[in-house]
């Protein structure tokens, strides 16, 4: 196991005592359900020999952080059985027969970190995020690789279609209300993983928003926030509410996707707004929008 700093990024929260307490009961967990495996608390990951797959650690730690320590033993052994479905036997079979996986095919929005031991089908979006190709396991969501998709013998863009359609069918997305959120945004939620995919055709969701379309978060994978645009000064305060608001539950997670925001506007691709995943604040988003917001924040 590589020699971890004091603080982690994949749980920067924990001292080195709490998470090496919670690694020893992933690693106890995983031997006794799946024998040999390898912990690498730098990186938060554990790979198991027999499943042949790399298991990310961040998102079941931000459950266990929520969570009382005395329920941790069973939240890791809940989490890592479902690796059950992730047997490479399994995910053959499942896999295998596309005419069959088609109604399972899902589209959610990921950032690199989600596909670090994966090469999977994926579309790129702007500030690290992509739409990656998944299938719906009764639940829960597997990235399809490359391999497979090689095998069906079908076209990129006619399979991201499909699994597009299929996201804004099965997986709804509603608005929620939240006392704790100030300004002019709103939050919409999802019970599935695969909500996040909405954001690819935003107009079905949210068809009341303008011709300037939308400042857009995925703190989580069952959260996405939306900021209608508008180039006056309080569009600037009502963005800046929205993604500090973002970046907090990005933070707590669990199922945390990324602290950047997007831009969206109907009929046009996806452009960057603002980068925080460098511990600052950078504006991206482009011309002219860019030299708008500026002068109504001069007051221009």
């Amino acid at each position: 196991m590589s020699a971890p700093p004091e603080i982690c990024a994949w749980a920067p929260w924990w001292t080195s005592d709490q998470r090496r307490r919670f690694l020893h009961l992933v690693e106890s967990v995983v031997q006794a359900r799946f024998g040999h495996h390898a912990v690498d608390e730098v990186d938060g990951t554990v790979a198991v020999e027999k499943m042949d797959c790399v298991l990310g650690l961040s998102n079941l730690a931000q459950t266990c952080r929520s969570s009382d320590p005395d329920d941790w033993r069973l939240i890791i052994y809940n989490h890592v059985a479902r690796l059950d479905d992730f047997a490479p036997d399994v995910l053959a079979e499942r896999l295998g027969d596309y005419e069959r996986l088609q109604p399972d095919l899902r589209v959610r929005v990921v950032s690199a970190q989600h596909l670090c031991h994966i090469d999977a089908v994926r579309d790129p979006l702007p500030l690290g995020l992509f739409a990656c190709l998944s299938v719906d396991l009764d639940g829960a969501a597997s990235p399809v690789d490359r391999s497979y998709f090689e095998d069906w013998g079908v076209e990129h863009a006619e399979v991201m279609a499909i699994a597009l359609a299929n996201t804004l069918m099965a997986e709804p997305l509603a608005p929620m209300e939240a006392e704790e959120l100030s300004g002019q945004f709103r939050v919409f939620s999802g019970y599935s993983l695969f909500v996040s995919g909405h954001l690819l055709d935003f107009a079905r969701t949210v068809p009341d928003i303008g011709p300037q379309g939308a400042v857009v978060t995925i703190p989580a994978a069952h959260t996405v926030m939306v900021c209608p645009v508008e180039t006056n000064e309080q569009f600037v305060d009502h963005s800046a509410s929205m993604m500090a608001a973002s970046y907090i539950r990005y933070l707590a997670g669990p199922n945390s996707v990324s602290p950047n925001a997007l831009w969206w506007r109907p009929g046009h691709p996806l452009a960057g707004f603002a980068r925080l995943d460098n511990q600052s604040f950078e504006l991206a988003a482009p011309e002219p929008l860019r030299s708008r917001l500026l002068a109504g924040r001069r007051g221009d």
